[in-house]
C-alpha cells in the first residue's frame, strides 16, 4: 500500500513510537482529571505519541488487553472508557494545553489463557496531522480490575514526517 502524501510529506512508519513506548494502563484517573487530561503520566495515563520536528500523522490507536509487570492476567475486568487527548507539547497537567479528541468504550471482559479476547477496539484518527512536538495521551476513567489486568495502548501506522 502506498504512503499517503500530505503537504508534500509522507509519514515514515519506522519513526512512530521511536521514543515513546507506552506502559500498561491499569488504574483510574482522578475523577475531575479524567475530563481534562491533567493526570500525571503513570498507570492511569500514558503518553502514546510525540510528533517529531516536522510533525506527524496518526491513523489509528489500538487498545489491547495485557498484564501488569509480566504477571498473568486473570478474572473479569471492569467496564471503563479510555479518553484520548491531543496536547500542544507543553505540560499535560495544565488543562488548557489539552484537547479531548476521542473516547473508546471498553466492556467488562473475562480474561482467558485459552481463547482470544476480541476487544477492546481501535480509535480511528482519520489521518490526523499533528504539529511538531505535539503529543497524544490516553487515560482510563475506571480501573481495569481483575487480577494483574491492564490495557496496552499502541499507535498503528502513520508516523513522523521526514
Amino acid at each position: 500500500m502506498a504512503a499517503i502524501t500530505i503537504l508534500n510529506q509522507a509519514p515514515s512508519p519506522s519513526q512512530i513510537n521511536a521514543a515513546t513506548v507506552p506502559g500498561p494502563l491499569s488504574t483510574a484517573m482522578t475523577a475531575a482529571k479524567s475530563y481534562d487530561g491533567t493526570e500525571a503520566v503513570g498507570t492511569s495515563m500514558q503518553l502514546v505519541y510525540t510528533a517529531g520536528t516536522a510533525g506527524g500523522q496518526l491513523p489509528k490507536l489500538k487498545l489491547r488487553f495485557g498484564s501488569t509487570a509480566g504477571a498473568q492476567a486473570t478474572g473479569t475486568t471492569s467496564a471503563t472508557v479510555a479518553r484520548i487527548w491531543l496536547n500542544n507539547g507543553s505540560a499535560n497537567t495544565t488543562s488548557t494545553n489539552n484537547i479531548l479528541i476521542g473516547e473508546i468504550s471498553v466492556a467488562a471482559t473475562a480474561m482467558s489463557q485459552t481463547a482470544s479476547i476480541t476487544q477492546p477496539t481501535d480509535f480511528d484518527f482519520g489521518l490526523l496531522t499533528v504539529p511538531a512536538g505535539w503529543r497524544v495521551y490516553v487515560g482510563l476513567a475506571t480501573a481495569v480490575g481483575g487480577t494483574a489486568c491492564a490495557l496496552i495502548p499502541s499507535m498503528i501506522g502513520g508516523g513522523d514526517f521526514a
